[in-house]
């Protein structure tokens, strides 16, 4: 595990431009501070990120909050802490702790230590999203101090890159808890730009079995690997289909969109191949159901597939197993909340985007949901990802205008 080290930020960021520009330069560096220990924890979403949430917790048990931690799938938790009255409903800050893999990737930096690089923050996460992160937890001892009308919930999960299955299991407790948010903002980044919808994001394995002959008897067996490509053509055929039915000009995209990213299988060029697996992902609309694409793939298989390679050998087989279905999030669920967000970032309208986030699972237990944090998502992912001090600043500012609302009480309308 990485050590998360202590670091004095003040001299290194004297001489950044967005530092001198801040209004509140002292706490800038201090978000810098939890932002370089937050990335210091290697959080990939295959390894445990049980350190960062036993750190958080014991930060804010510091500031004399308490938090609790849910477990979940061994060495994963998720972190849940209320600032100010418990027994009321408050806005929810909410951010994902688990990061994509370095493998393979080439870095100017260490990954895993926060570095400065020409006003920007460069590590793991910085953008994607321990920025957010970052900003929520330097604002807790300001928010410990105030009266806090309306009270603040800060939320980690964990596992948003692969299954969702952290947002999932909190989602349930919040559900059945005797007091749940009125509202949430998950910061993604955004740039600090208000989105109030993006589109679901479902993932399925297909593993095929076939019947392995030597090729020069392929009429008695049966190829997983041409069985797969008739089937990710018939995939095609219903992308097509998807692009005719519905169009939300909202989105680059303006469809649901289906696509093949991985395939393997086969032994040898002269075998029928015994095995193939591949793995197709559905971004649907919001307000619309992956589920639909895949009753009509299940349907395909059933009534046309199997009968055909079953009638040449009983073995064969063509299984589908879910990875993760995370429904999108629809902007008539928020627009009240849009609209109290916006005076709050400077935002003068809403944007939408294809990418997935746990937004679509919280609104589907009642609370109403926007996307908005620090950092540009066409860095996160890759090599050198990084978050502009400036976008600190911004987040820190747009914190600061949301707290006068929760101290007045009369933020979220209702």
């Amino acid at each position: 595990m990485n050590t998360v080290t202590e670091r004095d930020w003040r001299t290194t960021l004297a001489t950044d431009p967005a530092t001198r520009a801040s209004n509140d330069s002292l706490r800038l560096i201090e978000t810098v501070g939890w932002l370089d220990r937050l990335v210091a924890f290697d959080t990939t979403s295959s390894n445990s990120n049980r350190e960062l949430i036993d750190w958080a917790a014991g930060r804010l048990a510091a500031l004399g909050v308490e938090s609790f931690v849910q477990h979940g799938e061994p060495g994963k938790a998720n972190l849940f802490a209320t600032i100010g009255d418990a027994n009321r409903a408050g806005v929810m800050l909410s951010g994902h702790s688990d990061v994509v893999p370095v493998a393979g990737e080439i870095w100017q930096s260490d990954p895993f230590e926060l570095t400065l690089r020409d006003g920007a923050l460069h590590g793991r996460g910085s953008a994607d999203m321990k920025a957010w992160i970052a900003c929520c937890l330097a604002m807790a001892s300001r928010w410990r101090q105030m009266r806090l009308a309306t009270p603040v919930h800060l939320a980690l999960s964990y596992n948003e890159e692969t299954n969702m299955h952290g947002m999932k299991m909190l989602a349930r407790h919040l559900a059945s808890a005797p007091v749940k948010p009125v509202a949430a903002i998950i910061g993604e980044p955004t740039m600090m730009r208000l989105v109030v919808a993006n589109k679901g994001a479902a993932i399925w394995t297909v593993k095929v079995r076939g019947k392995p002959v030597h090729s020069s008897f392929r009429h008695l067996g049966v190829s997983a690997v041409e069985v797969a490509a008739e089937l990710i053509t018939y995939l095609g055929t219903l992308q097509k289909k998807q692009i005719a039915a519905a169009r939300h000009d909202g989105f680059e995209f303006p469809h649901t969109s289906i696509q093949v990213g991985k395939i393997a299988g086969g032994t040898a060029h002269n075998i029928t191949a015994r095995d193939c697996e591949f793995v197709f992902e559905v971004r649907a609309l919001p307000g619309t159901a992956a589920t639909d694409v895949l009753a009509e793939v299940q349907r395909h298989v059933d009534e046309v597939m199997l009968p055909a390679i079953k009638a040449i050998a009983d073995e064969c087989d063509i299984r589908i197993e879910e990875i993760a279905d995370s429904p999108g999030l629809d902007e008539g669920g928020n627009r009240h909340l849009a609209q109290a967000v916006m005076p709050l970032c400077g935002c003068t309208e809403a944007g939408r985007v294809s990418f997935g986030t746990e937004g679509g699972i919280l609104q589907s237990i009642g609370i109403p949901t926007v996307i908005l944090g620090p950092g540009d998502i066409g860095v996160a992912h890759r090599p050198d990802e990084h978050v502009a001090t400036a976008q600190l600043d911004r987040c820190l500012s747009f914190l600061d205008a949301l707290s006068e609302r929760l101290v007045a009480g009369s933020w979220p309308p209702r």
